[in-house]
């Protein structure tokens, strides 16, 4: 088996990481990694089992693994505290996790509606399975599905004080981390047994590939997942792991960029929320009321701050939150009009990206919202998206006077 983890960059910083993780497995003086769209290898020249890529390298069939494969686990592996498994989508590395540990009862909290398609298919296959909420007790459970920051909301659940539980219960703690990778949140730290990602999102950063990632304690547990892997024909492609590897080049500026950047967005927000609503110590102009006073509630971990028992935010997000937030408006008219006003976010589904989305959640999921708004920020200027935001609220308020006076 090839070795995917580098000792030497173990301790480095992840930006570091990010670009020399996979040293160890450069075989050509390519100062780029090339793209290997081979789906066989010859073998070796002495015998068939012998190492014939580089000089501890073994390459077959693409089923089992490529030169280009190895070098995104091994970059992934040395991001994440972990040894991980690159799969060809986000669901299938999901489903990939109830496979290998085939649990009887799982305890699932809020999460991607995704998810929730995959643990039924699950129990169409295994007759009996039980489903639990998150915060009912863990009697019996073998399996606890955590998402963490939540899709779409942006908020931190707790991973600590559900480890505490479901280890006590003898279960596996499995966290969906997709909305915060790492330089934002390492859930082993806080005591997920299992952690997974939609890399499509984060990961991939623009928009171009589909694949996700399963990331173990072991290099057991990753060696018996790829064996399932190649079985079930999972593997992600060539050029989804090339799209991939090139990402994780620049993942910790974006990731850090975007960060800050939904940070200060929120905060534009709320603020125009809370000045739009008359107290006895203020009174709106009329310029506060026009921009704020349609939104509803502003939702992100940057707010959770200030709420009662969650001081475990800045211990588990020490270097800022992910870049997913919500917001509410006070009609379904007013979310689509925003939906289909703002400039610098595409109307579109996804997030992660360098572009900024905005998502209407509901015209996927009847039991989201239908004035809720999911917004993905990406490498955009925050004063350009702040400019963008003030213009699309100001029409939206003379959109609606206009409109109640027809």
């Amino acid at each position: 088996m090839v070795e995917i983890k580098n000792s030497l960059y173990k301790m480095a910083a992840p930006s570091t990481q990010s670009l020399h993780a996979d040293a160890h497995l450069r075989a050509t003086a390519d100062v780029t990694a090339p793209i290997n769209v081979s789906t066989t290898f010859e073998y070796a020249k002495d015998k068939m089992d012998g190492l014939n890529y580089g000089i501890d390298q073994r390459y077959v069939y693409t089923s089992a693994g490529t030169p280009t494969l190895t070098k995104v686990e091994a970059t992934l592996s040395t991001l994440t505290d972990g040894h991980a498994v690159v799969y060809c989508s986000g669901v299938s590395a999901a489903f990939s996790v109830l496979i290998e540990h085939r649990p009887k009862k799982i305890a699932l909290g809020q999460c991607f509606f995704g998810i929730n398609d995959i643990v039924k298919q699950y129990q169409q296959l295994v007759p009996g399975v039980q489903i639990v909420g998150i915060n009912c007790s863990f009697d019996k459970v073998d399996l606890v599905w955590l998402e963490s920051p939540l899709n779409p909301t942006g908020e931190v659940m707790d991973i600590s004080s559900y480890a505490l539980r479901a280890h006590a219960a003898g279960a596996l703690l499995v966290v969906d981390s997709t909305l915060a990778p790492p330089p934002l949140s390492y859930p082993f730290r806080q005591g997920a047994d299992i952690v997974v990602h939609s890399a499509t999102k984060y990961l991939g950063g623009h928009n171009d590939l589909l694949a996700g990632v399963v990331v173990t304690k072991s290099a057991k547990s990753a060696d018996s997942l790829r064996n399932s892997r190649a079985v079930l024909g999972t593997i992600a492609g060539s050029l989804e792991c090339w799209l991939l590897l090139r990402s994780l080049r620049t993942l910790f500026i974006r990731v850090q960029q975007q960060s800050q950047t939904t940070a200060r967005l929120v905060a534009f927000l709320e603020n125009a929320r809370r000045m739009a609503v008359a107290t006895p110590c203020h009174t709106p102009s009329e310029q506060e009321y026009k921009l704020g006073h349609r939104i509803s509630t502003v939702s992100h971990a940057s707010l959770q701050l200030c709420a009662a028992n969650c001081s475990f935010i800045e211990t588990q997000h020490p270097h800022g939150f992910g870049a997913v937030f919500a917001i509410r408006f006070a009609c379904k008219g007013s979310a689509l009009f925003v939906a289909r006003h703002l400039s610098l976010h595409r109307f579109a589904t996804s997030l992660g990206g360098v572009e900024s989305l905005v998502e209407w959640c509901h015209g996927w999921n009847s039991s989201a919202y239908p004035t809720l708004l999911r917004i993905s920020v990406g490498l955009e200027s925050f004063d350009d998206m702040a400019k963008d935001w003030t213009q699309t609220l100001l029409a939206l308020n003379d959109y609606m006077v206009a409109k109640a006076k027809i």
